[in-house]
């Protein structure tokens, strides 16, 4: 997370002139205003509130209408939402000023394009794809590729692919591989045993180049096994051997397939899949050097008002904001 440093705009300048408290707007309602990157809203802090309970910050757009309570330590600009923090917990809204849902985390996994917003407990999430949207499933297994293919376990159990906004392969497997050349595997249940133990079989599963289009993946009609039990499909998969052999015999449309075992990894059992590194830290310092190539921000209130220091109490850094 970085903090960053920019100039005020009309709206902004509109906004300050109209409900902030300073000597030329004695009746202003808030003791300050925090502008972000999302240049129609403000975070900001009642007068009322600013000696006796500073952590009541709310969020306000720049109609005036409340987006968040005032009743938060800390608001953060998230994309299409605002994350909240107080000491009850961690809370997402949307911009409309709906709150959402409480949360937990908020991981980076190793695509960019992709959030982990995990629920309070820290066990399940839900994705988030460029903080523009986020999934009303939840899911407690994640892996991403570089190409953005990600593949996911849900509450229930069921593995699936998605393609950022876009289902690639329906939550209905036990079991997926990783892609080579061109190909994975889809382990799906298929039936139960006489004794009432699910039956799996294996798709041969088509993964084109071009993976954004329509149907860039997709089974092939062609199985690797059928009608295995659970410590069977295990055992299988342990045999290198004969994972080669099944699955490297195989040509189809006159192109040999062709799976490297020593490289084959099944999500979720072989796969890193989680990750580590939060989205942002909320106790990081501002770098105090840090400045745009404009003009400074502080020379530029005092160019623009030289009410500005009053208002803000000397503090330089009106506008500040959260960048990845």
């Amino acid at each position: 997370m970085r903090k960053y440093h920019k100039k005020l705009i009309p709206k902004h300048q509109n906004f300050v002139n109209q409900y902030v408290l300073s000597r030329y707007n004695p009746r202003g309602i808030y003791r300050r205003a925090y502008f972000c990157e999302d240049e129609d809203i403000a975070f900001v802090i009642r007068v009322e509130d600013y000696e006796d309970n500073p952590d009541s910050w709310g969020c306000v757009n720049m109609q005036h209408q409340l987006l968040v309570p005032f009743q938060y330590e800390r608001i953060f600009d998230y994309g299409r939402y605002l994350i909240a923090t107080n000491w009850e917990g961690r809370f997402l809204y949307n911009k409309k000023g709906k709150m959402l849902y409480e949360i937990g985390r908020v991981l980076k996994p190793h695509h960019q394009a992709y959030r982990l917003i995990f629920d309070p407990e820290n066990e399940n999430f839900r994705i988030a794809i460029r903080k523009m949207a986020i999934s009303k499933e939840q899911y407690e297994i994640f892996y991403s590729m570089p190409n953005g293919l990600v593949f996911a376990k849900r509450k229930e159990g069921k593995v699936g692919a998605i393609l950022f906004s876009k289902l690639k392969l329906p939550f209905e497997y036990y079991a997926i591989a990783v892609p080579q050349n061109g190909y994975t595997l889809g382990v799906i249940e298929e039936g139960q045993a006489d004794d009432g133990e699910p039956l799996f079989n294996c798709q041969l599963i088509k993964v084109r180049s071009q993976i954004k289009k329509e149907g860039s993946i997709h089974p092939t009609g062609i199985y690797i096994f059928t009608c295995l039990r659970e410590d069977e499909v295990k055992d299988f998969f342990r045999n290198k051997e004969r994972v080669a052999n099944e699955c490297n015999k195989i040509v189809r449309n006159n192109e040999q397939v062709h799976f490297s075992v020593e490289d084959l990894k099944l999500f979720p059992f072989d796969t890193d899949n989680l990750p580590k590194e939060p989205d942002y830290e909320e106790d990081e310092e501002t770098d105090e050097d840090e400045r745009d190539d404009n003009m400074s921000l502080y020379d530029y209130l005092h160019q623009w008002d030289d009410s500005a220091n009053i208002a803000y109490e000397g503090y330089s850094r009106l506008y500040l904001g959260y960048d990845d």
